[in-house]
């Protein structure tokens, strides 16, 4: 569909109206009203509205049942085909969304692959009742957690906030109980460490990695269990760095793991010998 005004073919529905992006002039009216315009194309329990035609329909056709019968099936199919439709387009935009998350995050493009295949297992089980959008998150969640990703949960949040969303953890916690995500806490401390010896060090990482694993040992599982992974790795690494002779500030650290500095200086102060 084309506008005849400007030729563009950027068409959007509003409010029962089709309407140009680019000029902004009323095509006509859309007879079949998709509710989906009016909110996000991912909330998938929604359905198209058909009560406008079907209102003007029965005024016609009120004396003959069996013409209203036939027409009702013909709107029903109408109503699938849409139905159909609209699902496609929401797993587009599911597959999207983890794209982008992992765009956003660095994530290798080998673990969207694996996040649609968890997506598509929380989409089929029994009774669930999170939306496209929330499975997506999910599913990346779930992958980032059982590869021991050095990211943070927080950071994927703040990237769906970043492009609008209203999300939260607990709204995914549905779906992330649904694949049983298991993941080792100590394996994700260590990753979050390696990540962050690499910004800071570069190669010399490697010589100052077991040092790290000899400093994690010897920590209480209650401190490492109570403590945020990122930023508990990063008081290791601050802590580490100081017996290899190197003079890094808090800051500088907090910079390069991407941490709150004040909630590491105090972690620091709790972990590191004077």
């Amino acid at each position: 569909m084309k506008c005849p005004y400007c030729g563009s073919s950027r068409i959007i529905e509003r409010d029962g109206e089709y309407v140009c992006m680019d000029c902004g002039s009323v095509l006509g009216s859309v007879y079949v009203y998709d509710t989906y315009t009016q909110s996000s194309p991912l909330l998938d329990s929604e359905e198209i509205d058909l009560s406008p035609i079907w209102r003007t329909i029965d005024r016609n056709i009120r004396s003959n049942n069996s013409v209203r019968l036939s027409i009702y099936k013909r709107l029903k199919v109408i109503n699938d085909r849409f139905r159909l439709k609209h699902e496609s387009y929401s797993m587009y935009r599911a597959y999207e969304c983890m794209a982008f998350i992992a765009r956003s995050l660095g994530i290798d493009n080998q673990y969207v692959e694996e996040a649609k295949l968890i997506f598509r297992k929380i989409m089929n089980a029994d009774n669930v009742s999170a939306t496209y959008y929330q499975a997506a998150v999910a599913a990346m969640l779930y992958v980032i957690l059982s590869h021991n990703l050095p990211v943070n949960t927080k950071h994927v949040i703040n990237v769906c906030k970043s492009r609008g969303h209203k999300l939260t953890f607990e709204s995914i916690r549905e779906s992330l109980a649904i694949v049983k995500v298991k993941y080792s806490l100590r394996d994700r401390l260590l990753s979050y460490v390696k990540s962050g010896l690499t910004k800071l060090f570069g190669d010399s990482w490697v010589t100052m990695y077991p040092e790290a694993e000899k400093f994690l040992g010897k920590l209480r599982k209650p401190m490492m269990q109570s403590k945020s992974p990122s930023t508990l790795a990063a008081a290791i690494i601050y802590c580490i760095s100081r017996e290899f002779g190197y003079k890094l500030k808090i800051e500088d650290v907090a910079r390069a793991t991407q941490v709150s500095q004040f909630t590491l200086r105090d972690y620091v102060h709790r972990l590191c010998r004077d």
